[in-house]
């Protein structure tokens, strides 16, 4: 490897992530009409939606075989004198949010900046037990029981009473978002809520 500066502001391309994310939002505006459509630009403006369908997010994908071709990055290394310098290397970057990573489960990994070890999102980027905030979106019905049956369903995976699942929800036409506090012990527990949730047909997104 050969030093060179560091990468300089005219160099950076935060500017991808910006077109990602309006083109999810105008995907995501163009599947709803009238009012709904305020509300899901609040809650998706800020958020990166899984363009693999349901939501999953950093939950399980259903591919994992698309290839990545190598490129240059760069990186950091300490010198005897304990002072970082910049270097650029060769291969696969870190964390690429455009080029995901698998296990051979079908779970997203994350690898430490500064060691490079490997694990599961939730397993290298929450500390547990964790009480985990979810944004929960689906269509509710004239009962308004959308709310009680997702909180149901993350008191059972929690594995705790359903008073214990502290929520709130917001509802707009025929959709509801729920924000729930999930009390999480580690994650297993965490993924499993998210696969539960999954399964409930009327969940529109999750984040």
């Amino acid at each position: 490897f050969n030093e060179v500066p560091p990468q300089t502001e005219g160099n950076d391309k935060a500017g991808d992530g910006e077109t990602v994310e309006s083109e999810t939002i105008a995907s995501a505006s163009a599947t709803f009409s009238g009012d709904d459509v305020e509300m899901f630009e609040q809650i998706i403006q800020n958020t990166k939606i899984s363009r693999s369908g349901g939501g999953v997010g950093f939950a399980k994908t259903s591919s994992t075989t698309d290839h990545v071709s190598p490129s240059v990055i760069q990186t950091t290394g300490t010198n005897s004198s304990g002072k970082q310098n910049s270097f650029v290397g060769i291969g696969k970057p870190l964390n690429d949010i455009q080029n995901p990573e698998y296990d051979e489960n079908g779970y997203t990994l994350y690898a430490d900046e500064t060691t490079g070890e490997k694990k599961r999102v939730f397993e290298a980027l929450v500390e547990y037990p964790s009480v985990f905030k979810m944004k929960i979106v689906g269509k509710d019905d004239e009962n308004e029981s959308f709310a009680p049956e997702i909180v149901q369903i993350v008191a059972k995976s929690c594995g705790v009473e359903t008073s214990m699942v502290k929520h709130s929800k917001r509802k707009n036409g025929q959709w509801t978002s729920v924000t729930v506090h999930a009390p999480v012990k580690d994650a297993d527990m965490l993924y499993a809520l998210y696969e539960n949730v999954d399964k409930n047909p009327r969940v529109k997104f999750k984040f």
